[in-house]
Order: structure tokens, then sequence, then C-alpha cells
């Protein structure tokens, strides 16, 4: 029997927001940062202010940004950060796994 163990951290545990992870999947597309801007309509100083969030800016990246960040890249993973954060158990694969043994015992009690 062999046991791989993963160390990698997920996409929610290596970025704070969704807004941090596209503003990385903007300079690792493998394009330009001014094409992307240009397929999104925005020059890209714009597009950067809106990644960089800046609090004294009123420039910001909206969900609708984020729609069309996805539809002219092709880029799903933003999704799957959002699935990951919000949707997935937290915490190690041993602990998400003990807690599904727990669970499965504790049913198997209830209906013997």
């Amino acid at each position: 029997m062999q046991l791989t163990l993963n160390l990698d951290a997920g996409l929610a545990e290596s970025y704070g927001t969704c807004r941090e992870y596209v503003a990385s999947r903007v300079h690792h597309q493998g394009r330009p940062q001014k094409a992307i801007a240009a397929d999104m309509d925005y020059s890209p100083s714009d597009l950067s202010r809106k990644l960089s969030q800046n609090p004294d800016d009123s420039r910001r990246f909206t969900l609708d940004d984020l729609e069309k960040f996805i539809e002219v890249t092709g880029d799903k993973s933003p999704v799957m950060y959002l699935a990951e954060k919000y949707l997935m158990e937290h915490g190690t694969e041993i602990e998400i796994l003990e807690r599904r043994l727990a669970a499965m015992k504790a049913a198997a009690k209830k209906s013997a």
C-alpha cells in the first residue's frame, strides 16, 4: 500500500481573495496584460487600477469584471477558487477523512 500526501496549498489558502487570485492569473495567462485589458475593453492602466484595489481609488474590480475576465480569457479557474473557498471542506485530507468517518460511524449507530 502506498500513501501519497499533497502538501501544496490550495487556491483558497494561497490567495486571500478571488480578486487577488484573478490578478495573479492576469500575469500568468501567457498573454500580455495589455491584450487581456483590451479584450475586456479596458486600458492596461485601468485594469491594473481595478486589480490593485486601492482604497483611495474609485475604480474597483466588480463581479461584472470577473465575468468579463472569464469570458475573454476562457480561464474558469476563478470559479474553482470560489468553489474551493466556499464549498469544500476545510482542513487537511486526514482531518476531512476523520470527520467523514466519524459521521459514518454515528449514522451506523443510529441505524443499528
